[in-house]
């Protein structure tokens, strides 16, 4: 009776084991769960905030260009694009290479999505300069929105260089500028009507106003012969900025 009734204890205890959950056959191998983390944010290389920046030569100047120490273009140019510039400072050089061998360093920041910088050699001072453009007045709002066509400012033209005096000259160009919107290219040429270069410095201060591209600025500073005059214009347009 005892033995039965052990049987039957043993047989008891085993059923109650099998009934566990997981028991009487073999769990599948479940991994732990993966592990997954919020991903980062996808970040585009050529983010909106980035800036291009072309530095070319207008005379044929060939030069490399570096940025924060990493070359650019390893075989000399007369254009060079630089993308993908983060809106900070940036160690920027140029190498001259022709027509003589020159090195300028200039701490230079990336303002507007595309800019031009102007690469050229002074054989006057035996130098390398670089031309960055004046920025846009923030807040300018010209008179009127209409930009002169090329024949209208041919007309200017040869009505300024009718006139026999550079004072003369003044007076009629800047009634004239100040009721018109020109680009930089046009203010340029209606610069090249004055006889001296105070005359050009002084047209060039006052028309700044009146440029519908003011970004391309310095693009006037061509028609100036002397380095102190292209100083006083940029000097000029700095301090209204």
């Amino acid at each position: 009776m005892k033995k039965l009734f052990s049987l039957f204890l043993i047989c008891m205890m085993v059923s109650i084991v099998m009934a566990q959950p997981g028991s009487g056959k073999p769990q599948p191998n479940t991994p732990n769960a993966p592990h997954n983390p919020t991903p980062p944010p996808h970040q585009n290389p050529m983010s909106p905030m980035n800036r291009t920046v072309t530095l070319s030569s207008d005379h044929g100047e060939l030069f490399h260009v570096y940025v924060d120490g990493d070359i650019v273009n390893r075989q000399p140019m007369n254009s060079v694009v630089v993308n993908d510039l983060s809106p900070k400072p940036h160690d920027l050089y140029v190498v001259l290479k022709r027509p003589v061998d020159k090195i300028m360093m200039m701490n230079y920041t990336p303002s507007m999505p595309n800019e031009h910088l102007k690469v050229f050699f002074n054989s006057r001072n035996n130098t390398l300069e670089i031309m960055a453009p004046p920025q846009p007045r923030p807040g300018y709002a010209p008179e009127t929105s209409h930009v002169c066509s090329h024949e209208e400012v041919e007309r200017m033209y040869q009505t300024l260089k009718k006139e026999s005096f550079d004072k003369t000259r003044m007076e009629i160009a800047k009634n004239i500028i100040s009721h018109n919107m020109l680009t930089a290219h046009q203010i340029k040429r209606l610069a090249e009507t004055f006889s001296f270069g105070s005359g050009k410095v002084e047209f060039l201060k006052f028309a700044y106003d009146f440029c519908s591209d003011q970004n391309h600025y310095y693009e006037c500073l061509d028609v100036l012969e002397f380095s102190s005059e292209k100083e006083q214009v940029l000097k000029y347009i700095q301090s209204k900025n």
